[in-house]
């Protein structure tokens, strides 16, 4: 094996689907309706936990670590098929027959709706980061809306579960027309886009970094809120700072610079986070703040690896169940307070260095930031 991992360009004639800024405004759509659709599905499938604590834990597992682990393998095959829209097509309608078959199909819903969530991600993920040209805003747009859907559909799948979902359809009909519209392809041309080099180490090592700081988000903002009263404003409110933060932190760091947005709002969120005791008007704030460096994680790891977008865009999302998954399990330690103020700090850290990595590598191609809107590729 060569020690040196060449991120080969691949020219814009053999280039598969991407998105412009505006398609993954659209595309950000289409995600709140699949990730409302798919988790309500799941829920309602799911065993009551007052009866079955265990089962029903177990069940919503299996979701999660099919729909975030999952997108590793299938965000390689998406790649070694340029399949990026019609991985987000499959997505969408994998997701509908998760819904269609309703709540008595136990482990067949989760297996089509965590197949359906993945490949949604991976397809209209792959075509976003291609058409981003190196910005995190456009990953932000797209991400964003995704924790509105979350959160509608917890509260579709625990509190209103009455509600009919037929109408939904009509959502994901849209969502299929959006993914159709707004998939482009680059015209021909002869010159290759320029790729940087990357040793093997070297690229595992940025890439643990980044990953590493996805884990540690992912722990924090799923304990970040126990103190809390589990009232339906904080099951609002907390979706919609998170979808706020993802959007708007995707354009701050573009303007002001990758590594300049990521430490401030880590440094600001970590008291906020850590010492909110309960308070949700400083918790909200934190989760605001800690957001914002979503699209700058998922963007740095597309330029490890600029020619396979839908990986790029799964990695990320094995660190997020990673992170997550130790808050699911039961009498395992949940960090709090000082501990949560550590962990935000060692977040910080970890990607001030994996952006300090990337740039010494990438800078000539792609510079990060501010910089990035004077000539970059």
């Amino acid at each position: 094996m060569p020690d040196n991992v060449l991120v080969p360009s691949i020219p814009a004639s053999r280039a598969a689907h991407r998105a412009s800024l505006a398609g993954a405004a659209w595309l950000g759509g289409a995600h709140l309706v699949v990730d409302a659709v798919s988790v309500t599905s799941v829920l309602r499938a799911a065993p009551a936990r007052g009866a079955v604590a265990t089962s029903a834990l177990l069940f919503v597992i299996a979701y999660d670590v099919l729909a975030f682990a999952g997108q590793v393998p299938l965000g390689w095959l998406v790649d070694r098929l340029a399949l990026r829209r019609g991985a987000a097509l499959i997505g969408i309608v994998l997701t509908a027959a998760a819904m269609a078959i309703g709540g008595r199909a136990g482990y067949a819903v989760v297996l089509l709706a965590g197949l359906g969530n993945a490949l949604f991600h991976l397809g209209a993920g792959a075509m976003v980061l291609a058409g981003g040209r190196e910005k995190a805003a456009p990953a932000g747009v797209f991400v964003g809306p995704g924790a509105l859907g979350l959160g509608i559909g917890l509260l579709l799948g625990r509190r209103f579960v009455e509600i009919p979902l037929w109408p939904w359809l009509f959502a994901l009909a849209a969502a299929v027309a959006v993914v159709l519209l707004v998939a482009t392809r680059p015209q021909a041309c002869s010159e290759p886009v320029p790729a940087p080099e990357f040793r093997l180490g070297t690229l595992l090592a940025i890439a643990t970094l980044f990953g590493l700081s996805v884990a540690v988000r992912s722990l924090v903002g799923t304990v970040g809120c126990d103190a809390c009263d589990k009232t339906l404003f904080l099951a609002v409110a907390v979706p919609c700072a998170g979808c706020a933060g993802k959007l708007i932190g995707g354009f701050l760091a573009d303007r002001f610079g990758w590594i300049e947005l990521s430490m401030v709002a880590l440094l600001a969120a970590a008291p906020l986070l850590a010492f909110s005791g309960g308070d949700l008007w400083l918790a909200l704030p934190g989760f605001f703040l800690f957001q914002m460096t979503m699209p700058v994680t998922l963007v740095a790891v597309f330029r490890l690896m600029p020619d396979r977008p839908a990986l790029a865009f799964g990695l990320p999302c094995l660190a997020l169940i990673a992170g997550a998954l130790p808050a699911y399990l039961p009498d395992v330690w949940r960090p709090r307070d000082g501990s949560v103020f550590v962990l935000v700090l060692g977040s910080a850290a970890v990607l001030f260095w994996g952006l300090r990595r990337l740039a010494s590598q990438t800078s000539r191609f792609f510079p990060l930031g501010r910089r990035a809107s004077k000539g970059s590729p």
